[in-house]
């Protein structure tokens, strides 16, 4: 079995050596619970990217972890630097965030980085609560909703009030990730 060691703002690992799927949903489980746990995920978590190799694909991963964790999230649509997911962070009042960017390292580096409410790197006080949770996670017990059908819920739910869209229970919507150009996408 993998072991997963949060370092400085997250947890960071070579793309397709350690930074795999599996590791990357492990990692959202362990992050569901806690913003769960912690009445965080009520919120909302805005789920953000940068360009390296396959960093949108293990968002989406992370939105649908989230998602079946009942957790409503904000989905960038495009590459953000990490200051965009924060200002979405605050601009939302969502309960923190999570950003699939691995920011100085090579480019055959990914990372994982978690997000407070406030929008700053998380503490190492919740790092490790996190990484507490990471062996279940990593044992197989993750949840998943399909990203399409977590952005059908929120498309349905938007119906009745962009505040109430929000919040929706198991719900992924699709943000613009520049803080001009921040409205819902259809689903």
């Amino acid at each position: 079995m993998t072991t997963i060691k949060f370092g400085t703002d997250g947890w960071r690992a070579i793309i397709a050596d350690e930074f795999t799927f599996a590791n990357v949903r492990a990692c959202a489980q362990a992050t569901a619970r806690y913003f769960r746990e912690v009445g965080a995920a009520s919120r909302g978590i805005v789920v953000g990217y940068d360009t390296r190799f396959a960093s949108e694909e293990f968002a989406a991963a992370v939105a649908e972890v989230l998602a079946g964790n009942g957790v409503a999230v904000q989905l960038c649509d495009r590459a953000a630097p990490t200051p965009v997911i924060g200002f979405n962070i605050r601009r939302l009042n969502a309960g923190g965030g999570i950003v699939i960017t691995s920011s100085h390292n090579p480019a055959l580096y990914s990372g994982f980085k978690v997000r407070t409410e406030q929008a700053s790197a998380a503490a190492p006080e919740i790092l490790a609560e996190i990484e507490a949770r990471l062996p279940e996670a990593l044992s197989g017990a993750v949840e998943q909703m399909p990203l399409e059908e977590a952005k059908g819920k929120a498309s349905r739910s938007r119906g009745t009030s962009r505040r109430r869209a929000r919040r929706s229970y198991r719900s992924t919507r699709r943000w613009r990730s520049r803080p001009t150009a921040m409205r819902t996408a259809s689903g």
